[in-house]
């Protein structure tokens, strides 16, 4: 049922005066006791963005925080009905806004960005792939987990501890995120930028060791020796072992 106008109009206002503090008497509504309302729901984001982003809330001062999470809540329309998406908008809005806590912490839109990552891919639908437990890692084709992140960061929020991390960190970052078929937990691996290229060539679609190491080698212009190829052998059965691969095609 179509709500009547009057009633669209002052449940509009109840929704600002939750998000911005600012009240316009609204008809029906006791003005000492509507303030109730606004705590209430701020405390449900506050609650799910310090729950969504821990290394942030502990990086962050009070007084950052708490100056962050009002300025979001009272200036974005979050577009989303779902409560667990909210802090994907809240990364997004911090990284476009061009937060004026980016100035002292500069990595901060990443550090939300990994965190936000961890959940998305905890949330992820699951995703199959058609693969056979056993088979030989030199011989046999590949697969990849389906359900995975690679990303690339300029600093190495997934790495330090926050508080620590600096300009004179800035670089190159490779990070693996998979999420484990039976338990759900999402694992992290950090990567050269080698592996990572090889990674990204799998996901494509499955290739043999051989095939893997040949044009990632390629690519990277260095000559494929017996160390080289006993490090990736290495890194691929604990990627067996850790589920990030799933098995052979």
């Amino acid at each position: 049922m179509k709500l009547l106008e009057t009633t669209w109009n002052h449940q509009s206002e109840l929704a600002i005066f939750c998000r911005t503090g600012r009240y316009n008497p609204i008809p029906g509504v006791n003005e000492k006791h509507v303030s109730q309302y606004r705590q209430l729901v701020y405390n449900v984001v506050d609650d799910t963005l310090q729950s969504a982003f821990p290394l942030t809330h502990h990086l962050l001062t009070p007084k950052e925080w708490d100056g962050l999470v009002n300025d979001f809540f009272s200036s974005h329309p979050c577009q989303s009905p779902q409560i667990w998406t909210m802090p994907k908008e809240l990364w997004a809005w911090v990284a476009n806004k061009r937060s004026p806590l980016l100035k002292k912490y500069p990595f901060l839109d990443e550090l939300l960005w990994f965190e936000w990552l961890e959940i998305e891919l905890f949330m992820m639908e699951d995703k199959t792939t058609a693969c056979k437990p056993e088979g030989n890692l030199k011989k046999d084709k590949l697969v990849l987990n389906p359900e995975h992140h690679l990303k690339h960061f300029t600093y190495p929020v997934h790495l330090k501890n926050a508080k620590y991390i600096t300009p004179s960190d800035k670089g190159h970052y490779f990070l693996m995120m998979h999420r484990e078929k039976v338990t759900g937990k999402v694992n992290f691996t950090n990567l050269s930028p080698f592996l990572a290229r090889m990674l990204e060539i799998l996901s494509e679609k499955p290739f043999t060791f051989k095939e893997l190491i040949e044009q990632t080698s390629t690519e990277f212009e260095v000559a494929t020796d017996q160390q080289l190829e006993e490090d990736v052998i290495q890194f691929l059965d604990n990627s067996v072992r850790s589920g990030l691969i799933s098995g052979f095609q």
